[in-house]
């Protein structure tokens, strides 16, 4: 630079001094002026960061080989080398894991490693997040950490252990989350379930008292912070009384403003107030009552706001009214409740423009091409948002990053739980949470049947083969447990049918055939499995194969009632939900016992089931069992509701 000024100045030599003197001045202005502006930040670089942070995307499926996107099924268990360039050009703020990219230990120490290696800024960690609620949804491989009996299991344990069962699963969720590198757990699930229908909370709700929900939501979020794992209470304003799925639909929420908030934005506010859980997921679900103000959709058609893009839902109320200073991410914006009418350019652009800090999956990577047009998605999304209107959120992610525990590979995995205790843990809360609905306490037989040495034959009627497995190895299992205490019940004759492929003039199930049965032990998974617990939206396509393979939910449903009105009046029959207890009251004159047990998960390798092996206990011994209802049944024969219990 300053040769090019001498060589300037040699030339003004044979001008008039004053004109010399004021060109030298405009030539040096304009050479240091040149500098200072190169040495000062770029506001399209900040932008890109600042947008980066701002979404976090899903590493779950990636095909070099460019097979086309929907069909890519490659597991990500380790970062692809155009994955890590992604990140890293992008400023992405996080990325969340399902069940297949986390197969061992030393695989998702590995993976979470690459992962946070991409970060561009040490004040600015990669959150990596996971879906493990516990029960129906856990994503980290049950050897290492079980999936426990979900949250409506826990509570029905409150009558007797309050939120002490709670807190211990959320400690051991939380080590070993971290242990893993994984710092950020979208849960507890705090919706109230209040609609009996609803397809996709159900069990994974603690229930339907806003004070029990906001007791275990907060006890479990306290515990799951102090363990370095930051906690996302979801599904803001309350997903509780819906009857669809917003993985498939749009659901709407027809309550007044007063209901509102004293059933659903309850749990919320409680837990808000209490243990200042880091994030706060959103809901894709329509509220009239808190915004009735209408989208175009990409088909023209008008659209009331769901709350992921209500800045009245997100900003005024979430934000001000409940002072909640956290971090606002929400649900996946690849749901149908969201990408079936919105692009994802217009989706992410209406949810940080309602509040949200965090757009979760706004754009699904599976190959090369959609890493090129995920740049001409980010180069929109740069041209469209205004650097002004993200820096307030901007500020609150950075501010939550600086505070965040950061372990690649733990080094306090000597002080966590280890498998066996986290084992009993499992099977200790199974057992505390089996329920008794009605029936004698004894469902089975008496003391003396039992010690009769008669050889019993049962019958099991399952959902499909897999919970027959479960069920009857559990049941063996058992009596394996009581032989030394002379109890000789003989199930030798233990047989089994899946009303799955059933069908209702097989000849197994006529009167003649049942008349055999001292026994008939009939179970229900209502209602079915929904995306959430398979994994998300790209099991769309498995959800409904499954649906084709199998008896329809009305159909399996039909057929246990054939069966348990066919059998002899002296036959002991129970019935066991299997999952949701509102279905009890379709067979309250059915059945001398009804239990329900929240969960049904078997273990296809070893047939291992806490649920079945607690239910066995309480039906092959003289125990009364002892959960609580955490919900209400109506029952159907005219006598009054089964209560559900609550915190006073």
């Amino acid at each position: 630079m300053i040769n090019q000024m001498v060589n300037r100045f040699d030339k003004l030599f044979t001008q008039p001094l004053s004109i010399v003197v004021l060109i030298c001045l405009s030539i040096i202005i304009v050479e240091l002026s040149g500098k200072v502006y190169a040495n000062t930040p770029d506001t399209h670089i900040d932008k890109t960061k600042m947008l980066g942070q701002k979404l976090m995307l899903d590493l779950r499926y990636f095909c070099p080989d460019d097979t086309p996107s929907k069909q890519c099924k490659q597991p990500v268990t380790e970062l692809p080398s155009e994955l890590s360039r992604l990140l890293s050009r992008h400023a992405i703020g996080g990325v969340i894991l399902f069940a297949e990219n986390l197969v061992t230990t030393t695989q998702i120490k590995k993976l979470t490693a690459q992962i946070h290696a991409t970060a561009i800024d040490h004040d600015l960690p990669m959150f990596i997040a996971v879906d493990q609620e516990g029960g129906r949804v856990a994503r980290l491989p049950t050897d290492y950490s079980p999936a426990f009996s979900g949250n409506m299991a826990l509570g029905a344990t409150y009558a007797k252990h309050q939120t002490q069962l709670a807190s211990q699963v959320a400690e051991v969720i939380g080590q070993d989350l971290l242990a893993m590198g994984i710092n950020v757990n979208f849960a507890p699930t705090v919706d109230v379930n209040a609609n009996p229908q609803n397809p996709v909370i159900n069990v994974r709700s603690f229930g339907e008292s806003v004070p029990l929900v906001s007791a275990f939501g907060s006890a479990f979020t306290q515990t799951l912070q102090a363990q370095g794992v930051l906690a996302a209470i979801k599904h803001f304003p309350g997903h509780g009384d819906t009857h669809v799925d917003s993985h498939t639909g749009l659901p709407q929420v027809i309550h007044d403003k007063a209901t509102i908030m004293a059933q659903d934005v309850a749990p919320f506010a409680h837990i808000i107030a209490t243990a200042q859980p880091s994030f706060v997921m959103t809901a894709h679900i329509q509220f009239p009552a808190l915004d009735d103000s209408t989208l175009i959709t990409t088909k023209g058609e008008k659209q009331i706001r769901p709350a992921t893009l209500s800045r009245p839902i997100l900003t005024d109320l979430l934000r001000e009214q409940l002072k909640f200073d956290g971090l606002i991410v929400t649900d996946a914006l690849d749901m149908a409740g969201i990408a079936q009418y919105f692009t994802p350019l217009d989706a992410v652009l209406e949810t940080f423009n309602a509040g949200a800090d965090i757009a979760l999956m706004p754009f699904t990577i599976r190959n090369h091409q959609d890493i090129r047009e995920f740049a001409r998605f980010m180069s929109a999304l740069s041209t469209t948002i205004n650097l002004a209107d993200i820096e307030d959120s901007f500020a609150r992610i950075k501010g939550i990053k600086q505070h965040l525990t950061i372990t690649g590979l733990a080094t306090n995995t000597d002080k966590n739980w280890p498998v066996v205790r986290k084992q009993q843990l499992a099977a200790n809360i199974a057992k505390a949470s089996v329920t008794q609905v009605f029936g004698a306490t004894k469902a089975l037989f008496s003391a003396e049947e039992l010690n009769a040495g008669t050889q019993m034959k049962i019958l099991l009627v399952m959902p499909d083969e897999l919970r027959c497995a479960g069920l009857n190895h559990a049941i063996k299992a058992q009596q394996i447990d009581i032989n030394p205490t002379q109890i000789k019940l003989q199930t030798d004759g233990l047989q089994c049918l899946s009303t799955t492929t059933l069908a209702p003039a097989d000849p197994r199930i006529t009167m003649q055939a049942l008349e055999q049965y001292d026994v008939v032990i009939a179970g229900d998974i209502s209602p079915q499995v929904s995306l959430i617990e398979m994994g998300g939206m790209d099991d769309l396509s498995a959800l409904q194969a499954l649906g084709k393979r199998r008896n329809s939910l009305a159909l399996q449903q039909q057929l246990l009632k054939d069966i348990l009105g066919n059998v002899q009046p002296d036959t002991h029959t129970v019935f066991v939900a299997l999952r949701t207890p509102y279905i009890i009251n379709e067979f309250t004159e059915l059945s001398d016992a009804a239990y329900a047990i929240y969960d049904y998960r078997v273990d296809e390798t070893n047939l291992h089931s806490d649920s079945f092996n607690a239910l066995a206990l309480y039906l092959f011994n003289d125990l009364a069992a002892p959960g609580v209802l955490p919900v209400t049944i109506p029952l159907r024969n005219g006598s009054e509701a089964i209560p559900a219990v609550s915190p006073r």
